[in-house]
């Protein structure tokens, strides 16, 4: 069992190693966006997948950015 005290510093990386273990996991392209996820002829359900731990990924930096901002989720 882990005693650590929650604290902001602790979320933030824990945050962000979730978010990047995410794209790591998927080798999504950061600076691509969601283009990366357009289907060539029709979504599949790995494209599907994909799609949904992309947007895990981004909601794990949103968060983060959130507590960084004061915890303003806009």
């Amino acid at each position: 069992m882990n005693n650590q005290r929650f604290s902001k510093a602790a979320a933030l990386k824990a945050l962000y190693a979730r978010a990047d273990r995410i794209a790591a996991d998927q080798q999504f392209d950061m600076g691509n966006g969601t283009s990366q996820l357009k289907p060539k002829n029709r979504m599949s359900d790995e494209d599907v997948r994909r799609a949904v731990e992309y947007g895990r990924m981004r909601a794990f930096e949103q968060f983060a950015k959130a507590i960084e901002d004061g915890l303003r989720f806009e």
